[in-house]
């Protein structure tokens, strides 16, 4: 898969919102899954392969994306069955997100599983070594004015995200406003994360 964190938005998520500064997963992020998930599809919407219609996701007919991850995705949103809302997508594609994108990433050489050490801390989160130039790129990517910088920053504040113990704030994420389609992406994603965010008060 196309992971280089300067063109793709899923990589980007991955390695500037999703994982730490030291490169950890900690368990009480797992709401970050939909941010995963909404990714992906805001991705393949920025690209033009999708659009929302009524509130349901709708493939365009056309090209295929270069990254075999959204062509994926993509195909499952042509093959389906019936027309599902963009929160029904975010909840769908968030199933193993991370264990998918983390491949990727791994095989691209630009994170690397980090041996796990005895004893280990209760509720111990998994940890990769992530190569720093790329993580910095994509953090420093958040505060950009480009659409793919712009949508990370919102999808960072949908997820109430932080990074390098930055809180995004919805002003500064949007300076411009992004297409309808990812607008809806970024609802369903706030709506699928806020129950999360309740119960762990």
């Amino acid at each position: 898969m196309n992971t280089d964190p300067t063109s793709s938005l899923t990589g980007d998520f991955m390695l500037a919102v999703y994982l730490d500064g030291q490169g950890r997963v900690p368990g009480y992020r797992t709401g970050l899954d939909f941010g995963l998930s909404a990714a992906m599809l805001m991705e393949l919407a920025l690209d033009g392969f999708i659009r929302t219609v009524d509130g349901y996701v709708v493939a365009v007919q056309g090209a295929e994306p270069r990254d075999p991850e959204l062509r994926d995705v993509l195909a499952r949103i042509r093959s389906s069955r019936r027309r599902r809302r963009t929160s029904e997508w975010v909840r769908a594609l968030s199933g193993g997100a991370h264990k998918r994108l983390t491949v990727g990433l791994i095989t691209d050489g630009v994170l690397v599983r980090a041996p796990r050490r005895l004893p280990l801390p209760t509720g111990a989160a998994r940890r990769y070594d992530v190569r720093g130039e790329r993580r910095d790129a994509a953090v420093r990517s958040l505060g950009g004015a480009s659409d793919r910088s712009v949508a990370l920053a919102a999808l960072a504040s949908a997820c109430g995200a932080t990074s390098d113990g930055r809180e995004w704030s919805e002003s500064e994420s949007t300076p411009h406003p992004l297409n309808l389609t990812c607008t809806e992406i970024l609802t369903s994603v706030a709506d699928c994360v806020r129950p999360l965010a309740f119960s762990s008060w």
